[in-house]
């Protein structure tokens, strides 16, 4: 009983005490009253909002998402005699997308674009076994005489 003893002393004293305490109060309330009048304003604005279909943002600029890094191999630097250049892509990525982020980041013109899954490998080291991971190659042909220079480090 010694907590309630001490919580009603406190009502006792802040009644004596009336005039500096019933100016807090009164700011108290105040203050509680704003936030609260704020959510119900949210509330009938969401209610007045009409439900329509749901409007989804297009990203303009997502080539750093699809385009992974290239890939510089022999086979790929002989395909470059050829106007094509190797990349990876991210695995969720299309044709599609991957030709609008190579147009839009090198500023060229796509002709083709070819697609493989390069599937997980098993790799044994020691006793453990485990996997490297799988992931998405692109063959992008370019326009006769556009380039890139990704084997030249450009």
């Amino acid at each position: 009983m010694g907590i309630f003893d001490k919580i009603i002393g406190k009502e006792e004293e802040e009644e004596s005490a009336e005039k500096p305490k019933k100016a807090a109060t009164v700011k108290l309330e105040k203050k509680e009253k704003k936030p609260v009048a704020k959510k119900t304003e949210e509330k009938a604005k969401a209610k007045a909002k009409p439900s329509g279909k749901k409007m989804m943002k297009r990203e303009e600029n997502i080539a750093h998402r699809i385009i992974l890094e290239p890939i510089i191999s022999e086979k790929s630097t002989m395909l470059g005699a050829e106007n094509k250049y190797v990349f990876k892509v991210s695995q969720h990525s299309g044709k599609f997308q991957i030709k609008e982020a190579i147009e839009g980041y090198y500023g060229v013109k796509v002709v083709a674009v070819n697609t493989i899954k390069i599937p997980p490998k098993k790799r044994i080291h020691g006793r453990f076994v485990g996997y490297k991971k799988g992931y998405k190659k692109a063959i992008v042909k370019l326009r006769q005489g556009d380039t890139i220079g990704v084997a030249e480090g450009v």
